[in-house]
């Protein structure tokens, strides 16, 4: 009786393991594995964007140094056709020298290229270079102006809220001058009591590569479209009424000069 009992009992536990013990363990243990896979495949991949941003700000630096490299090796160049100019003595290599420096150089490099021509250079190189000098000098302070004046919000829109330069370039000569002029003398027959100013856009200012005018434009931040839309409609209303067709392109700007716009004339 004793050993039937263990045989029922056997088979019992031999019924557990088969139907319920082994099953529950390949179970846990495709899970454990499962978890693992995952686990291991999350860690994969958050390797893989940590090596691809390595590698992306290694390439950028990289660039960052080869931009400043090819720079620095432009810049010696342009110092040689200079040095080299005035060395010679030849006039024609000094202008063409002083138009590679107008057009390519900026910052503090520039004004040293132009003074070492304005110094070392023929006679009519040192003219015109001072003179290139001194205009943008005159640009350079106007344009402080327009960062020093303190303004006052006020609800609604009138000419006198603003200060407005109406640009004329060089190079476009007497007829765009007189446009200018036309605009701010009636904006000031409008009422306008803020600055209004007719402004030269030197040559050489306006062959550095923030400027680059041609035709007729405006100027804005992202809060001027209404003024920079009125300045527009006058603008080309007064120029038609004497016989200029005009047409002004509104240009969004980045630089932060509130409560001033400023209007292109460069026919």
């Amino acid at each position: 009786m004793q050993s039937g009992n263990m045989d029922i009992n056997m088979k019992r536990i031999v019924w557990f393991l088969q139907n319920v013990f082994i099953p529950v363990v390949t179970v846990g243990t495709a899970t454990m594995v499962a978890i693992l896979n995952f686990s291991v495949s999350k860690v994969d991949q958050d390797l893989k964007q940590q090596i691809a941003s390595v590698d992306l700000a290694i390439k950028e630096a990289q660039n960052e140094r080869e931009k400043l490299n090819a720079e620095r090796e432009f810049n010696f160049k342009i110092y040689d056709l200079v040095q080299q100019s005035i060395e010679e003595g030849n006039e024609k290599k000094q202008e063409v020298a002083k138009q590679f420096v107008i057009v390519m150089v900026d910052g503090e490099l520039r004004n040293r290229l132009l003074g070492v021509l304005e110094a070392g250079g023929t006679d009519a190189i040192k003219q015109q270079t001072a003179l290139l000098l001194r205009k943008e000098e005159q640009f350079n302070v106007q344009q402080q102006i327009i960062f020093s004046k303190p303004k006052v919000v006020k609800e609604a829109f009138d000419w006198e809220d603003f200060d407005y330069d109406i640009f004329w370039c060089e190079r476009s000569g007497r007829i765009a001058k007189e446009q200018a002029g036309i605009i701010a003398n009636q904006m000031k027959a409008d009422g306008a009591k803020g600055r209004v100013r007719v402004r030269e856009l030197p040559n050489s200012v306006n062959a550095k590569s923030n400027y680059k005018v041609s035709g007729y434009s405006i100027r804005m931040g992202k809060s001027e479209l209404r003024q920079a839309n009125a300045l527009k409609d006058m603008s080309e209303k007064v120029l038609d009424n004497n016989g200029f067709n005009a047409d002004f392109v509104l240009q969004p700007t980045r630089q932060r000069t509130k409560w001033y716009l400023s209007a292109f004339v460069c026919p």
